[in-house]
C-alpha cells in the first residue's frame, strides 16, 4: 500500500519537539553529544525520500512505514554507533529517544 502520509520535515519536527517534551522534560539531562544529533537531524530534510520511493510500494497489503523514516532511523543507528540493524531495533524499542529521533511511535507507551 502507498504510504498514507508521507510526512513533511515540518511534521517530523512537529513530532519531535511534541516527544521530547513530553519524554524528556528536562533538556538537562540529556548529554550534550545527543544534543548535537538531535541539532543536526532537526535540520536533515529527509522528505524527498518519500516522493523519490513512491512509486516503488505496492497498493496492496499492511501501511508501510514512511522511506524517510527509516533512512533517518539508520542514519541515526550509525551516529549511535549501533552497527547491527538487529540491535538498533532492539535499542528502538528499549530507548524511546531513539524512536523518537527516528520518528516512530513506539509500541510501548508513545501513542497517544
Amino acid at each position: 500500500m502507498l504510504p498514507v502520509n508521507c510526512g513533511s520535515h515540518a511534521d517530523y519536527q512537529n513530532f519531535v519537539v511534541k516527544n521530547l517534551r513530553k519524554y524528556y522534560p528536562n533538556p538537562d539531562a540529556t548529554a550534550r553529544s545527543t544534543w548535537d544529533i538531535i541539532e543536526r537531524f532537526w535540520t536533515l530534510d529527509l522528505s524527498y525520500t518519500n516522493e523519490l520511493m513512491r512509486d516503488k510500494y505496492s497498493k496492496f497489503g499492511p501501511a508501510p512505514r514512511t522511506p524517510s523514516t527509516m533512512q533517518r532511523s539508520y542514519l541515526l543507528s550509525i551516529d549511535f554507533k549501533v552497527t547491527s540493524i538487529t540491535d538498533w531495533v532492539a535499542q528502538l524499542k528499549i530507548n524511546p529517544l531513539y524512536a523518537i529521533l527516528s520518528g516512530f511511535i513506539m509500541c510501548l507507551s508513545l501513542k497517544d
